[in-house]
């Protein structure tokens, strides 16, 4: 595991006395980071439309080959910015943690597991009580339409892929590059902040109202702080990944088996 924050050479100790200036600077630049993986997400998708159309010929919607594209286009899209920021940050792979998961992280995911089920029956009751209606994921009708086969697929790419890419660019990578200006506790709320605003195209397609999609990304983040601060805790990726891969598959599941009617399908869904 590399123990500098700066790079994988060395640095100095992360600081807590940065101005509010050099705080949102270092803020947009990252969060212009994320919004980056989603425009590359989006030509990686396209091309690949593009060669499944040309030697399958047409793609049902829905369908399994349109679930494959989509997570292929995440995993290859966070996998490229997370490498291409490292090579032009200076860094190098070692600054990636993975490390075989010790009893204590083993212990922290099924903590942290625990503690994102209870954070989002708390935000779902809170929203009830205010009367707020959250936004859904512009996936939720192919979800619910889907074939047990498609269903197994996204289950699978839930672990496999959205959240090792996930977690490896918003935590590992925007996350710990923030520990050096802002310090731990002020990088965790910033990554989960631009975490939650990079899910506005997911939520607000389909003409969702602006209360439903802020509602929706309030509760992203509050989800979201969970992940971060495991990590903080762990230093160690796979330890949110799972937890990350593991609730949206229950989520994903909850919403396919329920038609839609279980009442999680949109706030759930941290992708």
């Amino acid at each position: 595991m590399d123990e500098s924050y700066v790079d994988g050479r060395g640095g100095s100790p992360p600081r807590d006395d940065a101005s509010l200036a050099d705080i949102f600077k270092t803020f947009v630049r990252f969060l212009l980071l994320g919004f980056g993986s989603l425009a590359l997400l989006f030509v990686i998708q396209l091309v690949l439309y593009v060669v499944a159309i040309s030697v399958l010929g047409p793609v049902p919607e829905g369908g399994l080959e349109v679930q494959l594209i989509s997570f292929l286009s995440l995993g290859l899209g966070t996998l490229v910015v997370a490498g291409a920021y490292l090579q032009n940050s200076g860094r190098d792979w070692s600054f990636v943690d993975i490390e075989l998961p010790s009893l204590r992280d083993v212990a922290w995911t099924l903590g942290g597991f625990v503690i994102l089920i209870l954070g989002f029956l708390a935000v779902v009751s809170l929203f009830d009580l205010l009367g707020l209606s959250p936004a859904e994921h512009s996936s939720t009708d192919s979800i619910i339409n889907a074939t047990p086969q498609v269903i197994l697929l996204v289950l699978v790419a839930q672990l496999l892929v959205v959240g090792p890419g996930e977690e490896l660019l918003y935590r590992n990578v925007i996350q710990k590059s923030l520990y050096d200006s802002v310090g731990k506790p002020r990088a965790v709320v910033l990554a989960s902040v631009i975490f939650s605003l990079v899910h506005i195209p997911a939520y607000s397609a389909g003409g969702a109202s602006l209360t439903g999609v802020a509602t929706t990304l309030a509760a992203i983040f509050v989800l979201s702080l969970v992940l971060g601060g495991v990590y903080a805790r762990t230093e160690n990726m796979i330890v949110p990944a799972v937890i990350h891969g593991s609730y949206n598959v229950l989520s994903f599941y909850s919403t396919y088996a329920t038609g839609g009617g279980g009442g999680t399908e949109a706030l759930a869904w941290l992708f």
